[in-house]
């Protein structure tokens, strides 16, 4: 249970005998929560970082990354109503990290992307956004504000249904390099469409049907449209944040589900002026909450996870309206990369899964079928690891936080045909005693039969040793002890089934996503660098950090000029 004075609210949930704390952390607080975690400042203009160690000359380029920036909200201009506070580690609003690298020097910016979003708060009385946690609007009830309650409780998920601000939507998941997009009709856009969008924009994805287009070089937020803007038949929700993507073909694929039901695969060329659909194929399967899909050199394979969101209740946290199918098999469903032709399906055995980490297919040279691997990080399909991420449960963690597996399942003679028939994803592989989240392997990797190495957080809320800023400062020390959302980093092979793993230093904490990048000319599969970012051991600052990509040990560093607010993924964009 929750710390006595925390919460006058205090409510365990419990799934399958895992339980999580879920209540309502107030401002006064959120100084239980670790600093990335928190509200964090912006640097607008780009300053140098001190550097230790030898950055490479031959890293040039920029590295974004997008993250949670913003938890308290302003809901009156006097200060007359309670600070909003954003209730779990998805929420927070969204704030975009640059760091420009050339001749081994690093400068880094930061802005604010979702700022939008408080200005509205700030006139209308209450937060209007998509909450996975406990709603931000919650304490205008005790402030006597029926009015403001009443609306700012409507609603869970927030979908814009006519023109807003660039920055009005809260867009803080996947930062990639933008492409050319349709004629722009939204009165609010701000700047001027590139014409050169792959190296002058940064396109950002969520798990919404929403797309937000910043500025490169200033990180200024300039556009949202949805998918339906780049073709009419591209209406609806249920999007996945990590469309795969084909860099060979210029090509894009992604999940959506119409507005009468129908869930379906889409193929995007984004090499086009402007993008278009190359096509669409509906899937026999009930709609989901799919956040990857993944691919291989002929094949485009959608996971059906065993969830479904249930929106019968617009009130109910995010986090509980997805729903564990105890009776449903995790299906995969492949379709042809060119045609979009459904042509087989396979059941597995119950699990979950957020993040795919490859695929590839291959001619099995014993029975001369066509088989695919795909690589997944896999929970027990039992736990919905999302509603483990609330404030209040990481200040006071009421069990271990779930782990994660990397495992590989084949799918056996693809081409067999009749897919209303399905096969079964059988497991060839698994790296198993380290647990695994936020994959990333080198670009030349993807889709490649034989490739080796997988780089990825490993464990959550693991051990930081000597850091002053741990999680669960709420723990009475007989349950949980928690030290870092993530412990540390791991390189895996899985030629050998082994891994290796680095954790931070001298207090230093939280390593986020482990992103590697290649040297030129590289023939070996892990010959680059590792990029990551830790925070300081007092919190006050945090740290991007280089690993070499072979021997995975630290060969220089650069100190930011302010904390990195925790975000799940970034990208590498090359010079």
């Amino acid at each position: 249970m929750a710390a006595t004075g925390i919460s006058s609210s205090i409510d365990v949930n419990k799934l399958e005998g895992v339980t999580y704390n879920n209540y309502f952390v107030s401002e006064a607080n959120l100084k239980y929560v670790p600093p990335y975690l928190r509200d964090t400042a912006e640097t607008t203009e780009e300053v140098r970082c001190p550097t230790k160690g030898i950055w490479p000359t031959w890293l040039e380029g920029t590295f974004v990354r997008i993250g949670a920036g913003r938890f308290t909200i302003p809901l009156s201009e006097d200060g007359s109503k309670p600070n909003a506070i954003l209730q779990h580690f998805f929420d927070g609003l969204g704030i975009l990290h640059k760091f420009r690298m050339s001749n081994g020097q690093v400068h880094y910016s930061s802005r604010h992307t979702a700022e939008g979003v408080a200005r509205k708060a700030k006139k209308n009385g209450f937060v209007q956004t998509t909450m996975f946690g406990p709603n931000a609007n919650t304490p205008l009830k005790d402030a006597q504000d029926p009015c403001s309650a009443l609306f700012g409780a409507q609603q869970s998920m927030f979908f814009p249904t006519e023109f807003v601000a660039p920055d009005e939507v809260n867009m803080n998941v996947v930062p990639r390099r933008s492409m050319h997009l349709p004629p722009d009709k939204n009165p609010y856009s701000r700047g001027v469409a590139s014409e050169a969008p792959e190296t002058e924009e940064i396109l950002i994805h969520t798990d919404f049907n929403m797309l937000q287009v910043c500025d490169a070089k200033t990180l200024a937020p300039k556009r949202l449209l949805t998918y339906a803007e780049i073709d009419p038949q591209l209406k609806g929700y249920g999007i996945c944040a990590h469309p795969p993507k084909d860099r060979q073909r210029g090509q894009t694929f992604n999940t959506i589900i119409s507005e009468d039901g129908v869930m379906s695969v889409f193929a995007l060329d984004i090499k086009a002026k402007p993008a278009k659909v190359l096509w669409k194929t509906a899937l026999p399967c009930a709609p989901c909450y799919i956040h990857s899909l993944a691919m291989s050199d002929k094949f485009v394979v959608f996971i059906r996870n065993p969830l479904h969101m249930d929106v019968s209740d617009m009130t109910k946290q995010v986090m509980n309206m997805i729903e564990y199918e105890p009776e449903s098999p995790t299906q995969f469903f492949v379709l042809d990369k060119m045609t979009g032709a459904h042509i087989s399906t396979f059941n597995g055995n119950g699990f979950m899964f957020f993040h795919s980490v490859n695929g590839y297919d291959y001619v099995d040279p014993v029975t001369n079928e066509t088989n695919i691997h795909v690589d997944l990080c896999c929970y027990k399909g039992t736990y919905v690891t999302y509603r483990e991420y609330n404030l209040s449960n990481i200040a006071d963690p009421a069990a271990p936080f779930q782990q994660g597996t990397l495992v590989r399942y084949e799918l056996a003679d693809v081409l067999k045909g009749d897919p209303s028939k399905p096969g079964l994803a059988t497991t060839a592989a698994a790296i198993n005693g380290v647990p695994s989240e936020l994959p990333r392997i080198a670009k030349s990797a993807s889709m490649q039969p034989g490739y080796r190495y997988v780089y990825f957080t490993a464990g959550n809320a693991g051990a930081s040793p000597a850091t002053e800023v741990p999680m669960g400062r709420l723990g009475n020390g007989l349950k949980v002890v928690q030290a870092a959302v993530f412990g540390s980093l791991a390189k895996s092979d899985w030629q050998t089934g082994t891994f290796i793993r680095w954790q931070p230093e001298n207090g230093e904490s939280c390593p986020c996503e482990p992103v590697f990048i290649a040297r030129p000319g590289a023939r070996d599969e892990d010959d680059g660098i590792v990029l990551t970012i830790v925070c300081n051991r007092k919190g006050t600052h945090s740290i991007l950090v280089a690993l070499d990509g072979k021997t995975f040990k630290e060969i220089a560093r650069a100190d930011m000029p302010q904390v990195y607010g925790l975000g799940p993924h970034g990208s590498f964009i090359e010079a």
